[in-house]
Parts: structure tokens; sequence; C-alpha cells
């Protein structure tokens, strides 16, 4: 699998703050979050849930037909400080492959770096029948340090190449009691510049559109070591083979929105088509290492990873049973699998030079909120909790195959949020909000400013 590609391509896992697990170095890459959900410390009190509401200038990522919602001009700040779990994580199982047979033992321990900073921008100019917006988004921006390390015990091929196909041939086994370390480090960005427009078909009745320019900077090595207890040789850390990517890459893409308010507005409807975004990018395989001529004569000395960003499909509902009380509930569906377009698996050194079959499952999102207004004095106050559910999207192995106990399935995480929000006379809003789960936790804060 492709190093530290492959922690990307979990990526883009359009959902926030949620850890995801890469496959290709799912070992080294078990931590990306991406910021996909709505921005706002107000939508992340309510859980994410906001595609029903979006009456504010996060509307552009979240719905972008809510900018209809707008009287005023709006300049939007959000900052956000992520704290990630060191990890660690223990698997062990059988493989049976073409190139290996025996058993496998993993550890692997990931230490991302806590990230601070604006993670949204954002500005709103509404008319009467058309609104604008320019905003820019940071998807991703980690730091991070992992370490695995492997036992292997069993045979390992002796692998030669065909001359006329270039194809691996297995010539002969030997034994092995291999101990394994592939040590990384990954400095990655990814962010969209987003110029939004709405307007209304009814006057209950809006649609939106945004168009998005995406831009990801990646920074990272793989180094792959080994020592040899089967052997007199390679008795110490050898190095293997070692993967570098240093490369940016940029494309386009949409979103589409429609808010129905029927009645007096107690009822609100919304839903939201994202198309994702495709980036590629150069890895190369360095010169130095045992396998370093084996993987280029696989892979090529650099050759070009695709990342797909996943297709979303959300749809939202908020209820306004009293003047002060809001409830909200999104469901999103994410296209998880538009991972794998592309995926191209063997360079992890775990069944080098075996392709392996991966796969990684489409998952559903539920977002649930509820807000409630009080009055001290002129001032409004808002009160917010909510809950998400992040569906497990780690690549992994396919059930058929051996290496389900070497590359396993993730799990299903549990998000509950907390918010408060107070509106000043002077057309301030402020916001902050808490996003807690078993592997992170965030802290937001957002303000509006209203000309």
């Amino acid at each position: 699998m492709r190093s530290i590609y492959r922690i990307l391509v979990l990526l883009i896992a359009a959902i926030l703050a949620a850890p995801a697990f890469g496959l290709s170095d799912e070992e080294i890459f078990r931590d990306f979050p991406f910021n996909q959900v709505s921005p706002g410390a107000r939508a992340a009190g309510l859980g994410g849930a906001f595609i029903s509401l979006a009456d504010d200038s996060t509307a552009a990522q979240a719905n972008p037909a809510g900018l209809m919602n707008l009287r005023r001009p709006e300049l939007f700040v959000e900052l956000r400080s992520r704290g990630y779990d060191s990890s660690q994580v223990g698997v062990a199982g059988p493989i049976d492959g073409d190139f290996f047979q025996g058993q496998i033992e993993v550890g692997a321990s990931s230490t991302p770096e806590t990230s601070f900073g604006p993670t949204f921008i954002s500005y709103v100019v509404p008319f009467e029948r058309v609104s604008f917006g320019f905003s820019r988004l940071e998807s991703l921006n980690i730091e991070t340090r992992t370490r695995n390390g492997f036992r292997l015990t069993g045979q390992e091929a002796i692998v030669d190449f065909d001359p006329n196909t270039g194809e691996p041939i297995i010539t002969g086994f030997q034994p092995v009691d291999l101990n394994l370390t592939a040590e990384a480090d990954v400095d990655a960005l990814i962010e969209q510049y987003n110029v939004a427009m709405a307007f209304n078909l009814h006057r209950t009745f809006s649609v939106g559109l945004t168009a998005v320019y995406g831009r990801a900077d990646i920074n990272g090595r793989v180094d792959n070591l080994f020592v040899d207890a089967a052997g007199p040789l390679f008795q110490n850390p050898t190095l293997d083979y070692a993967t570098r990517i240093n490369d940016s890459d940029s494309d386009v893409a949409y979103n589409v929105g429609v808010l129905w308010r029927p009645g007096r507005g107690v009822v609100s409807i919304g839903g939201v088509y994202r198309k994702g975004l495709q980036y590629s990018l150069r890895e190369r395989i360095e010169d130095q290492g045992v396998r370093a001529d084996q993987a280029q004569r696989l892979f090529g000395r650099t050759f070009e990873n695709r990342i797909n960003t996943p297709d979303t499909y959300g749809l939202g509902i908020s209820f306004r049973p009293s003047e002060p009380w809001t409830i909200l509930i999104d469901v999103v569906h994410i296209e998880y699998s538009d991972l794998m377009e592309g995926y191209v698996s063997g360079l992890n050194r775990v069944i080098f030079p075996e392709p392996g079959e991966f796969v990684v499952d489409d998952g559903d999102e539920v977002h649930f909120g509820i807000e409630r207004i009080f009055l001290a004095g002129k001032t409004a106050i808002a009160a917010r909790l909510g809950y998400w559910s992040d569906p497990d999207h780690r690549i992994r192995a396919a059930d058929n195959t051996d290496l389900v106990g070497a590359f396993p399935a993730g799990q299903r995480w549990e998000h509950v949020t907390a918010g408060l929000g107070v509106t000043l006379e002077q057309g301030i809003q402020i916001d902050v909000a808490v996003d807690v789960s078993d592997v992170n936790t965030s802290y937001i804060f957002s303000s509006i400013y209203r000309f």
C-alpha cells in the first residue's frame, strides 16, 4: 500500500474531527481528522446538525441555500483547538498469502500534535433576491508521528521478476522471524476556498450553489526497518525501503443545497449534496534499502497517487415547538467507497509485494441538536446540546481474505457536544462549543459581526 498517500485516502472522509484509519500503512496513519461537518461553534454545539437551519454565514458549507436567511452583511471567524489522544493498537492473526504464510503481530502508537487556529472565515453579502458568500475552510491541518512494530514468523517467498512483464515471480521460500519497524512523520494541510450564491424560487423555498477550490499540501516520510532473527544476516535494524512525499495539488468541486420553510417557520427542511475533491500527488521510493530495487521495479521510482474525497448527501429537519426552542436532526450519507477508486496496494511491508484486497464501506452519520434561548435583559443567550455518530470508515482487508486479522475493521465513535452563545446589541454574536468523544476533544470558538 502506498505509504503516506494512503494516509490521506482516509481522509477525506467527509467528516468532522474524527480519527480516520488509513490502510496502506494502516499501522502508520490512523489519525487523520478531517473537518467536514458544518463549521461554527453554534453548529458544533448542536452536534453538527445545521442543514435545515443554515441561518448564518457558515451556510456556504452547511447548506448554501441558507444564505437567503441573512438580512445583513456578516463577517464570520471560527477558531478551533483539536486535541487527539495518543493511541496504541495491537492486533494479531494468521496470513496465508502467495508471498507469505505465517503469523503476524502488530503494535502501533501514534502521537498527533494538538492544533489550534482559524479554521473557517466567511463574508456574506445579502441582497433582496440573491445572496453571495466568500469563505475559506481548513479541512485538515495536522502533524503526527507514528511508530509501528511487526513480528512476522513463518515462511516468506524469494522473489525474482519476469524479464518480459516485470511481474514478481516466486523462486522459492525461506523461513523468517522478522521484527519490523515502520516509522512515519506527516505534515498535511488541506484547505478549500468557496464562492457561494443563493436565491429564492419562492418566498418559502431557496436554492444555493457553492463553487469549491481545494488544495492539498503534503510532506511526509516512511522508513521501513527490519531485523531477521532467523538468519545470520541483518541482526541489527536495517533499512528495507523508504518512501517520501512532498507535493501539492488542487481541484474544483461544488455543493448544492435546497431549503424549504413551509408555514410560519415552525418547520424547516433542508438538503445538500457535496461533490468530492480529487488530488494527485507524487510519491517517491528512495534508492536506499535492501528492497529498494524491488519496490522501484514494481512501482517505479516515483508514482502518482489519486486521492478522492467521498461524495456526501445530507438531509435535515428542524422544528420550533415554541419560540425559545429549536430541535434539529440531520442524516448524512457518505460514500467512503469512493476512496478505493485507484487504490493500489502492495507497498506495505506486511504483504509486500502481494497486492491484497481492501475495502471500505459507505457510512451514515446521524446528528441531533437542541437549542434553548434565554433573555438576560436585552441580551439573548443560547444554550445548546448535541450528539452525533461517526461510522466506521477504516480501510480494511476484505472479509474473504487471510489479512482480516492484521487489517481489521474499525468502529463507530459517539460524540457528545455542548455550547453557549450570546448576541450583543452591537450586532456581534459570540459562540463557544466543545465536542467530546473517546478519541479526541475539540474546542470551538466563533464570532459573527453583522454590519
